[in-house]
């Protein structure tokens, strides 16, 4: 976490500024569950974050009813702490009181309850009902990625290539209050296009398992490519787990969630501290506020839960339920579906152990201390820290992101329902931890009114130029920092992205080219590949044919009437990347 203090020096002065010794708090220690936790898992573990596996010295556990709780001691990856993981479940509904010792330090006394849960919901499983709005190549028949417009390319717009995970559109938010009809356009997965929307990579997944979230991260020093991927319930929070792979597409560790859940599609974050975050929904039985004592009424709990990539034990977990009061959340019991009061969408690790996450259902982000779990300010909502100018006001946000000059950038979807304005926008403030302000520094519409339900991104590039996907809406764009649209390219309609990026990139797959002939015609094509230049045809050891790489499928006429040929494919320095199988005319 230290090393964070370097890139966000913005943020520990805001934090500062605002009453969280930021300097002196990222050296506390962290343990989860909180205190008062109101709903915590059957299965968790007690984590202890910020402090050497040896100092701690032990840990009891015990529950109201199933008495005291044996278990192992198991150390994080780095030293950095350590998870005591119970031998037995707890019960439902029980208190648990538990003391940490850890050398030179008073003992941690805590307690917290555990969840009663309610059912799983099942999940979408969708057809696919447009096949006219997907791509078809000789090649590699398997695939069926959408197909992309590109509506303007400027030569101010950054280079690198487009990240996306084709979703059906529009999704089931449960905040709408209404029941919409999914349409999907194709089957869901990673998806990467060039500068001109040609297909680079798709990894398509059988339904129900869809992707989101691809980009390009850190693991140690390494670039790795990362999405999340699995099915999603008619709720719309997801019931699956975060992949990262090398630069061949080779799966090098999928990570799951821990304490019993599965991982939710809304995040997926790689830390320098070698952990992961990401956010969980957990159907829960509480009792609200108004209702009849003893009665129990269900509750989407919204958990921001932090993994060690290595080990796979929690090391931090926080739940907005107990921490956020829920007449706080523009989502009722009447007006949305499991009664989603918070639905995290976005988790950033920030410095002096600090997390800034967004909430779609209070339309607010919050700046949380990882010790404690205490809430250092609001921004937005009805509770908000900051006074919001004109014009800063923001509805059902997504991707909020501290920028290194203390500024946030968010996606503002601004419609629900209710819609707020005529259009969706990405969106620059400024906070002013003096005067507790927050003004508009820039924002991004593109010239139509493009308003979306759900989803969306805001990306700050190595230019300064601003990268925008408009989620549940089909179109991804890039604007200059003044406002200016440079780039404009759209899925088919009813697709859309829950995010979008762009990165340079550079793979070679571990796959071989593929190729198939037909009516004198040669179609190759290599999945994932960025380096190829030219394509040789050859039959016999001597080249027959050849050509430019055009797009992600290639046709080659071929007029040699041998009876069989391979494909071998060249860099733009003439070099062999791979060659193909063999390849009989059809």
């Amino acid at each position: 976490m230290g090393g964070l203090a370097k890139t966000f020096p913005a943020a520990l002065a805001l934090a500062a500024a605002l009453g969280a010794p930021a300097a002196a708090r990222a050296r506390d220690v962290a343990i989860s569950p909180a205190n008062g936790t109101p709903d915590a898992s059957p299965q968790t573990q007690i984590s202890i974050l910020g402090v050497a596996p040896r100092s701690i010295r032990s840990v009891s556990v015990r529950g109201s009813g199933t008495g005291a709780h044996e278990g192992k001691l198991r150390a994080y990856s780095h030293r950095r702490g350590a998870s005591f993981v119970p031998a037995q479940p707890f019960e439902q509904g029980e208190r648990v009181r538990a003391v940490v010792k850890i050398k030179g330090e008073k003992p941690a006394r805590f307690s917290f309850t555990i969840a009663r849960l309610a059912p799983t919901p099942g999940v979408l499983n969708l057809p696919v009902t447009q096949p006219a709005k997907l791509q078809q190549f000789a090649s590699a028949p398997g695939l069926a990625p959408p197909k992309i417009a590109v509506l303007k390319r400027s030569s101010r717009a950054s280079g690198g290539d487009v990240f996306l995970t084709p979703l059906p559109s529009p999704i089931v938010h449960p905040g709408a209050g209404t029941v919409v009809t999914i349409s999907p356009v194709g089957p869901g997965g990673p998806m990467i296009l060039d500068a001109r929307g040609n297909l680079v990579w798709f990894k398509q997944l059988a339904p129900p398992n869809v992707a989101a979230n691809l980009r390009l991260q850190k693991l140690g020093k390494r670039t790795v490519l990362t999405w999340w991927e699995g099915p999603v319930t008619p709720q719309a929070f997801g019931l699956g787990q975060g992949v990262i792979a090398d630069s061949s597409y080779r799966t090098i560790k999928t990570v799951h969630a821990g304490n019993g859940y599965p991982m939710d599609i809304h995040e997926f974050t790689l830390t320098r501290d070698g952990t992961a975050l990401f956010p969980i929904y957990s159907p829960v039985l509480v009792h609200l506020p108004g209702t009849p004592a003893g009665r129990l009424s269900q509750l989407l709990d919204a958990i921001v839960q932090e993994v060690d990539v290595a080990t796979g034990l929690v090391v931090w977990e926080w739940h907005s339920y107990g921490h956020v009061p829920l007449s706080e959340s523009y989502a009722t019991p009447a007006n949305s579906s499991s009664y989603d009061a918070f639905h995290i969408n976005s988790i950033q690790p920030l410095a002096g152990g600090r997390l800034l996450v967004s909430m779609r259902d209070t339309s607010a982000l919050y700046d949380i201390q990882r010790a404690g779990g205490r809430i250092v300010w609001k921004l937005g909502g009805k509770k908000s820290t900051f006074r919001l100018g004109r014009g800063a006001r923001f509805w059902f946000q997504h991707d909020a992101q501290m920028l290194p000059n203390g500024e946030i950038s968010l996606f503002d979807d601004q419609a629900g329902p209710p819609q707020k304005a005529p259009s969706s926008r990405g969106l620059v403030l400024r906070l002013d931890a003096k005067r507790r302000r927050a003004a508009v520094v820039s924002e991004y519409r593109r010239p139509a009114d493009t308003s979306a339900q759900s989803e969306g991104s805001l990306q700050t590039l190595p230019n300064g130029n601003r990268f925008v996907g408009f989620g549940a809406q089909p179109f991804f764009s890039e604007f200059t920092a003044g406002g200016r649209m440079v780039f404009d390219a759209q899925l088919p309609q009813d697709d859309g992205s829950y995010r979008a990026y762009r990165f340079p990139w550079k793979a070679t797959p571990r796959t071989k080219p593929d190729a198939v002939m037909r009516g004198g015609v040669l179609y190759v094509s290599w999945n994932g590949a960025t380096e190829v230049a030219r394509w040789q045809v050859l039959a016999s050891g001597s080249v027959v044919a050849g050509a430019r790489k055009s797009g992600f499928e290639t046709q080659i006429p071929v007029s040699s009437t041998a009876s069989s040929f391979t494909v071998r494919a060249l860099d733009a320095h003439g070099r062999t990347l791979a060659t193909s199988g063999t390849v009989v005319p059809q």
